[in-house]
């Protein structure tokens, strides 16, 4: 049992119109549902669900944060009244979300991260990943054990560095050898595709993913860029 978000997608229709159009389309996953004979099963479904995207709210499209449209909800699931910015929204039509600037700031936040550890790095002898010495420890445990995983990661050179340079730190974040290698356009590409994303998407077809893995964060950005301009996208918070 846990609280957690789908991106439901609806056609265009009007905004009094909206919450309704979300229930319908959520209903073959309600828990308490009446299944038919030759409904299909489903492995997803929920008990109650409310509109908030509290934490990942879209970005609205600059000079269109009034238009009457957006959705935003009025209470959390605690009954608690939320305010939400009125750069933010938890949906509307898709041309009033802006859903490039938050990934091209992530993909331009990555590329920084990336430069910044391989000109840092270079300087140093070639810096293994933590997994390199943990592989070790599950292949040997007795004779290679933990603290001398984390001795051994701690102690290569440009971690040593690393550790002094707390702005680098900063920066780059944690186990750099594991995460900025590779091509760098193919890393701000993957990191670009983390930002939209929920747990979920329900598709205007009434499929619902689960959002766990690269290959489904990438099909989740393509399906919400690609929406009509008019179908609407939003935020809804469930619990299942």
């Amino acid at each position: 049992m846990a609280k957690e978000r789908v991106t439901v997608c609806i056609p265009l229709c009007d905004p009094g119109d909206v919450v309704e159009a979300i229930g319908a389309a959520m209903a073959p996953f309600d828990y308490n549902r009446d299944v038919g004979v030759g409904d299909p099963d489903v492995e997803t479904w929920w008990d109650y669900w409310r509109i908030d995207g509290r934490g990942i709210e879209f970005l609205v499209v600059p000079g269109h944060e009034d238009d009457p449209r957006l959705i935003r909800g009025a209470k959390a699931l605690s009954g608690e009244p939320r305010n939400v910015p009125p750069a933010l929204c938890d949906g509307g039509p898709r041309a009033l979300l802006d859903l490039e600037t938050p990934r091209a700031q992530a993909a331009a936040e990555a590329r920084r991260a990336f430069e910044a550890w391989r000109d840092f790095a270079k300087a140093y002898p070639p810096t293994r990943p933590s997994s390199h010495f943990w592989a070790r420890h599950f292949a040997d445990p007795e004779n290679y054990p933990q603290a001398q995983v984390l001795e051994d990661y701690r102690t290569q050179p440009a971690i040593v560095a690393l550790r002094n340079n707390p702005e680098l730190r900063e920066l780059i974040g944690g186990d750099p050898a594991a995460r900025l290698t590779g091509e760098l356009e193919a890393y701000a590409q993957e990191i670009a595709d983390t930002i939209l994303p929920s747990n979920a998407l329900l598709t205007l077809d009434g499929r619902w993913l689960d959002v766990a893995n690269a290959e489904r964060r990438r099909y989740f950005n393509d399906y919400l860029i690609g929406l009509p301009a008019d179908a609407y996208a939003v935020r809804v918070l469930y619990h299942g």
